[in-house]
């Protein structure tokens, strides 16, 4: 066996109104807290002013940064760190989806530093504010890794980057806050978790523990991510959703993400408007015909966790047995979309092809097929 080196030092808790326990964690850290989130979820749910309440009857000063778009910025993130540095906050509390936890790990780097946020892709970080997350939707996995996403709202570059500081000190993840999703929402993000977890089960870095997340999040989707698309009040769907969503997080974590995410962020980096799920749901189907040979085995695997039945099929007809339930799930979400259908222009492809080099290099390379920029612009033609 190759060596592994495993790392994660979160702390998490699971569990429905465990939000409640916001105060007691954060007043491990800090009296005063920098609260990063979107600009309305948290507060039409009424989940900002609860967790603002718990906070104050806790003894804790709480700052709102309410700016985070669903891609967030540079500029985003450079202003939410200068606002932490003003107050002179001891905490950063990522609340929301994925766009405010990463926003919220990035701010806790930049805060301590001296430079803009992008000069870290090239400069390393040692040190940032402790960061408290708590999750709204099931699909990021930000809550419980170290990694940011972030766009250049000048050139579309959408790069991700993470260093061990980052890591969240610990994550609430509280089922009772996702019903608040709407369907669209749950289906976007869900489709997420379906992917980093493929991701990471299929990729070069793939290892034992990270395919054992992999393996018992496949479970978890099987049975539940159509029933809280469809149910979204199904908490007990919810709850396993969630589950999913901490799991794949861990393994890409350990083992990385692949094609599909290479591209996707260019993407909705030169397209702010496009969900990450719905980008990768475009890609999806194509991508997993083009690493289809190298990953037969897994993708059989993977059937089988997805309740697919062999029958008699051979090993070639039950791998691509999982591209038909891809295709079938997509269909059941409403995401069986193509480029096209999300607004990306045709005249954009290269340019797509072209950051997904630059930006998401590492994704390219644990792919487990080897992909150059021409195969990347054939995968985005053929997906449009």
């Amino acid at each position: 066996m190759d060596i592994l080196n495993i790392y994660n030092p979160i702390k998490m808790h699971f569990g429905r109104g465990v939000i409640n326990e916001a105060g007691n964690i954060a007043k491990k850290y800090a009296d005063s807290v920098l609260i990063v989130t979107g600009k309305s979820s948290m507060q039409k749910s009424g989940t900002l002013d609860k967790l603002l309440k718990i906070l104050k009857n806790a003894g804790i000063d709480s700052t709102v940064f309410d700016k985070i778009t669903p891609n967030p910025t540079t500029d985003d993130i450079d202003a939410g760190a200068d606002i932490a540095r003003e107050k002179g906050v001891g905490l950063i509390i990522g609340l929301g989806g994925g766009s405010p936890l990463d926003s919220a790990k990035a701010i806790a780097v930049t805060a301590k530093g001296n430079i803009p946020v992008w000069n870290y892709l090239k400069t390393a970080a040692i040190e940032a504010l402790p960061v408290i997350t708590i999750v709204s939707t099931s699909g990021t996995g930000s809550e419980v890794n170290k990694y940011s996403v972030m766009t250049n709202p000048k050139t579309g570059e959408k790069p991700g980057f993470g260093y061990e500081c980052m890591y969240p000190k610990e994550a609430i993840i509280d089922p009772e806050i996702m019903v608040s999703m709407p369907p669209h929402v749950t289906a976007a993000t869900g489709f997420d978790i379906f992917v980093h977890t493929l991701e990471a089960f299929t990729g070069k870095m793939k290892n034992i523990f990270s395919s054992a997340y992999c393996m018992q999040a496949f479970c978890l989707l099987e049975d539940n991510f159509v029933r809280a698309y469809r149910e979204p009040q199904d908490l007990d769907a919810r709850s396993d959703m969630a589950l999913a969503s901490a799991l794949a997080g861990l393994a890409i974590d350990m083992s990385g993400v692949g094609i599909m995410h290479a591209l996707e962020h260019p993407m909705s980096g030169n397209y702010p408007n496009i969900a990450h799920g719905a980008g990768l749901a475009g890609l999806a189907i194509e991508s997993m015909k083009y690493n289809l040979k190298a990953c037969r085995r897994d993708f059989m695997l993977i059937a089988h966790h997805l309740g697919i039945k062999r029958m008699k099929r051979s090993e070639d007809e039950y791998a691509y047995s999982l591209i038909e339930k891809t295709e079938e799930m997509l269909a059941s979400i409403n995401l069986n979309i193509r480029l096209k259908d999300l607004g990306v222009e045709k005249d954009k492809l290269p340019k797509i092809a072209k950051e997904a080099f630059t930006t998401m290099g590492f994704a390219v390379q644990n792919n487990p097929v080897t992909v150059n920029e021409q195969d990347a612009l054939m995968l985005l033609e053929a997906s449009y």
